[in-house]
């Protein structure tokens, strides 16, 4: 027998008469654990209660609703179906508080056992370089923490390069995934580490409470900055961390240093040393004066002499002195200008070279194609939209 075919909206209208006229939904009381806990300006309250096996959205208007995530709670409240997005949720009518949720005390659990391991001791913590040449970034190479992370590094340290560790960051391999990154990475001697996965809801983010991460963490001999969900979101990754960002963006701002700020200390350092050097000449010239007051006062005619001579001397080392100094610095900003003239990539366009993106993304090698793949090939003058038609791999 054909089935008979129906719309979407037909599915949804059985499941609302269905749920709205079974009395079993109409009153029912449920307990779980609460998570995804957000209270809205509105006078109402989204929540999510789960167990170990399932999880079910929930929604209260109680104007005193006074729970925390990982609290374990009853309610009672009747099922409604949103036929537009098909999805359910309990209008919760009561509650009452049971205590601490399961996912909670195994969260409370583990950090009094690794506080007491020293996992989180301040002084144990390594500090991050302050000019890096390498950093290791261990995410989603396919989620928007990547390209702000990138975005924030390069306007800031353009000069520094970035090595993206594709990681999963939800799911049961997850714990494998950021542990191998931690070690490629580290056997790539970066100098800095940065763990970054964008929010996501409590469930998504409790992986990063792994006691196995939290030791390659603690082990790792190289700086990691945990900049793992939103500010509000804490996982046992960020206490045992070098340093915790609030956002991956901020993880990008404090692992490099803004270029501008450093040429504008170089400035100002040498400002000082001009000042220190100008007082300095002040001050001797200011000698020389007393000391042609005392000779003149005092002759001899040989002293007059051996006096000028020698503070000549001194005055023309300082002078030598101060030029060589400000010759130095001026050696360094030129280098330091040569280095970021190299690294652009326009001058090296201009040479006949291209570069080749994929969704934004510079390609590096052919394994991060296939047939078919849209490019975008930058030239010096303008860009060239081309399809990948064949695939050769060069043997070295």
């Amino acid at each position: 027998m054909k089935l008979k075919t129906l719309t979407v909206s037909q599915v949804n209208d059985y499941l609302a008469n269905y749920i709205g006229t079974n009395p079993i939904f109409s009153n029912m009381s449920v307990g779980g654990e609460v998570f995804n806990l957000k209270k809205t300006g509105y006078g109402y309250t989204f929540l999510s209660l789960k167990d170990d096996e399932s999880k079910l959205n929930a929604i209260t208007y109680l104007e005193k609703f006074d729970v925390q995530e990982g609290d374990f709670i009853t309610v009672s409240g009747k099922i409604s179906f949103y036929k537009k997005s098909g999805t359910y949720s309990i209008i919760i009518n009561s509650y009452e508080k049971k205590g601490q949720g399961n996912n909670y005390e195994q969260f409370k659990i583990l950090y009094e056992k690794l506080e007491k391991l020293g996992y989180f001791k301040y002084e144990l913590k390594k500090p991050i370089i302050k000019f890096p040449q390498k950093i290791g970034i261990i995410t989603s190479a396919k989620g928007a923490a990547v390209k702000d992370i990138i975005s924030v590094i390069t306007r800031r340290y353009p000069k520094v390069s970035l090595i993206i560790y594709d990681s999963k960051m939800q799911g049961i391999d997850v714990e494998n995934n950021v542990i191998q990154g931690i070690n490629t990475l580290s056997d790539l001697s970066v100098d800095t580490i940065i763990i970054s996965r964008g929010g996501g809801d409590t469930d998504d983010l409790s992986v990063f409470n792994s006691q196995l991460i939290a030791k390659a963490v603690f082990d790792c001999d190289i700086p990691i900055i945990s900049a793992i969900g939103h500010e509000i979101d804490y996982v046992i990754c960020d206490f045992v961390a070098d340093m915790r960002a609030p956002t991956p963006s901020i993880a990008g701002e404090l692992s490099v240093p803004n270029l501008q700020e450093v040429y504008d200390t170089i400035d100002n350092f040498e400002k000082s040393i001009k000042i220190s050097y100008k007082n300095i000449i002040n001050l001797y010239n200011s000698k020389i004066d007393s000391y042609r007051f005392l000779i003149q006062s005092n002759t001899p005619y040989k002293k007059i002499n051996q006096k000028k001579l020698s503070l000549l001397e001194l005055t023309s080392f300082i002078e030598q002195a101060y030029k060589d100094k400000i010759q130095s610095y001026k050696d360094r900003l030129f280098y330091i200008s040569s280095i970021l003239q190299e690294n652009n990539y326009n001058n090296i366009l201009s040479k006949g070279f291209a570069l080749v993106e994929k969704d934004d993304v510079f390609i590096k090698t052919v394994k991060d194609l296939v047939l078919g793949d849209k490019l975008t090939v930058r030239l010096e003058d303008g860009n060239i939209s081309v399809v990948v038609e064949d695939i050769k791999n060069i043997i070295k």
